[in-house]
Formats: C-alpha cells, sequence, structure tokens
C-alpha cells in the first residue's frame, strides 16, 4: 500500500516554482529598456567598439540625456492623470452632497411643493414697466403674477402656489414665462431663475460635474445660482 502523500513547505515551495516555471508570462523579461539597460548596451558597446574607428562619446551622451528626459516625461504624465483623476473623483463626491437639495439656476421650469412658497428671481439688462409672471402646468395657466416695474438687474418674485382661484397648489412641475414693456412700448422677454431639486449627479466626458434636476433638465454646475437645503 502506497504511503501517504504529505505536503510540507518546502513541498509547497517546490510546487510554486514549477507552476511558475510553467508560466512564461511571469517569468519572460521586460521588453522595455530603461535607463540601467541603456547603460549596460553602452557600456559593452565601448568594450567591444574598434579602437581605431571609436565611437562618439557625445553622440553617447546626447543619447542618455533623451532617455531621461523621456522617462521624465513619462512620469511626470503619469502624476498628472493621477491627480486629475483624483480631482475627478472628489468633485463627484462633493456633487453627491447636493442630491435632494434644491438648487437655483437659469431656466423656465421649476418643481413646486405643496404648501410652501417656490421664489424665482427675473433678470433685465434694461428697465422695464407692467412686468408680468405667468405660471403654467400641463393644463395651462395657473396663475399670473403682476410684479410691477423690473429695474435694469434681478428681482425677486414669490409665488405662494395659489392658483387664480385661490386653491392650493399640489406638488409637480410648473413653468413660468416673464415679459414686460420697455420706454418704446415693445414687449420684452425675461430671463428667469427658477428653483429645482437634484436628483442625480454625474460626470460629463470632459470630467465636469452634470446635475439631473426634479424637471428632468441636466444642468452643469456652472449653472448653478444658489443652493439650498
Amino acid at each position: 500500500m502506497a504511503d501517504n502523500l504529505t505536503i510540507n513547505t518546502s513541498s509547497t515551495d517546490y510546487m510554486a516554482a514549477m507552476q511558475q516555471s510553467s508560466n512564461p508570462a511571469s517569468s519572460a523579461p521586460s521588453n522595455e529598456m530603461g535607463q540601467a539597460e541603456f547603460l549596460m548596451l553602452l557600456t559593452t558597446q565601448m568594450q567591444n567598439q574598434d579602437p581605431s574607428k571609436p565611437m562618439d562619446p557625445t553622440s553617447f551622451v546626447s543619447d542618455l540625456t533623451q532617455m531621461s528626459q523621456l522617462e521624465s516625461t513619462n512620469k511626470m504624465t503619469e502624476s498628472i492623470m493621477a491627480m486629475t483623476m483624483g480631482f475627478q473623483n472628489m468633485q463627484t463626491l462633493q456633487g453627491a452632497a447636493l442630491i435632494g437639495k434644491n438648487v437655483q439656476v437659469n431656466g423656465e421650469d421649476f418643481s413646486h411643493t405643496q404648501g410652501q412658497a417656490s421664489q424665482f428671481s427675473l433678470s433685465s439688462d434694461q428697465p422695464l414697466s407692467d412686468v408680468k409672471v405667468v405660471i403654467t402646468d400641463a393644463n395651462g395657466i395657473v396663475k399670473e403674477i403682476d410684479a410691477g416695474s423690473l429695474q435694469e438687474g434681478e428681482k425677486i418674485v414669490d409665488w405662494d402656489g395659489l392658483d387664480d382661484v385661490g386653491a392650493e397648489r399640489a406638488d409637480g412641475l410648473y413653468s413660468l414665462t416673464a415679459y414686460g414693456t420697455d420706454e418704446n412700448g415693445d414687449l420684452k422677454s425675461i430671463d428667469t431663475v427658477v428653483g429645482s431639486r437634484v436628483n442625480s449627479v454625474g460626470v460629463n466626458s470632459d470630467g465636469s460635474i452634470a446635475l439631473t434636476l426634479a424637471t428632468g433638465e441636466r444642468v452643469s454646475m456652472d449653472d448653478v445660482r444658489e443652493i439650498s437645503g
């Protein structure tokens, strides 16, 4: 009857060595030439050169300098790539903290919460009078607000959440349109800054942060004018 096979430390090392030797990729030499390999090759060439036709030492120094510069450039590139990746990860983490927050962005669509006032800003590059703000939903006009006059710059307007008949409006997505009359009596549209909740955060192909709002709109982090809880 055959003796039981016992695997001790030495036999385990032997099996590991056998597995390593059977894997050509793990024992194959590197195909990349580093600075040490270049110096070894250079020394061998100098030892075996023809004494009557010695090689130009200047070219040796030039080649070595070029290799050193190439290695330094590669290392610098790797460091920059690592720093860029780390910065993008940090931006993503910071952006993730905005999920569920309310932000103010340039636009017309906004999300309204029942029982709470919705606030938005009007922005104009010229004085306007008889300013009107019209709030609508999928079914049509909800509320028309008389905002008076608007000087050059911004003006904040609040909507109490009630429609034209005084009924409280439910949670949902709404749109607004603002316009006023200039000094010549012409109607002018007014840019609006609206609030919406951040549903998700993503990263664009260029590494910048993009926010997906409750309205379904996707905006850049640079477009955010204000952040609130």
